[in-house]
């Protein structure tokens, strides 16, 4: 199919991660939810330097990532296995009304030695396993139209 325009729907998005041996891997089928998703930026108030109207510099970007899923000894295993200090690759795909394909929005980032998402947190419940990720090194995620690898 060629990549469609308009609304989409969660069953159309795919989470793919990193495993211990630096695969991608999609873990679409454990996953619950995805947390919000992209860049944030801090504000740096710089109205002292300027006349007429309150002025803003944009400082470094974030994007503290939150994943929940469902408990299944499949992901659980996949996430215990993870080195803290090694960066992972990291890719949502966002299927517009149908699976993801080149073309459509996707986020993440490819790691490299020096960049890439670190696990942050690990927790779970009866039912769930919450994973927290936060970015590492000099490099931002970025939304993309073709796959991070």
């Amino acid at each position: 199919m060629t990549a469609q325009t308009g609304r989409t729907n969660a069953k159309y998005i795919s989470f793919y991660l990193d495993n211990s041996s630096g695969t991608l891997t999609d873990l679409t089928a454990y996953t619950k939810s995805i947390g919000t998703v992209g860049l944030t930026f801090e504000e740096q108030d710089v109205t002292a330097y300027s006349d007429g109207v309150k002025n803003v510099t944009i400082g470094r970007a974030d994007a503290p990532l939150s994943v929940t899923f469902q408990m299944d000894t499949v992901v659980y295993a996949h996430l215990i296995a993870l080195n803290r200090t090694t960066p992972l690759s990291l890719d949502i795909r966002f299927g517009i009304r149908h699976a993801w394909e080149s073309g459509e929005p996707c986020f993440g980032i490819t790691s490299s030695a020096t960049s890439g998402y670190l696990l942050k947190d690990l927790t779970m419940t009866d039912t769930e396993i919450n994973a927290s990720f936060v970015v590492f090194g000099p490099t931002a995620p970025n939304w993309a139209t073709v796959a991070h690898t």
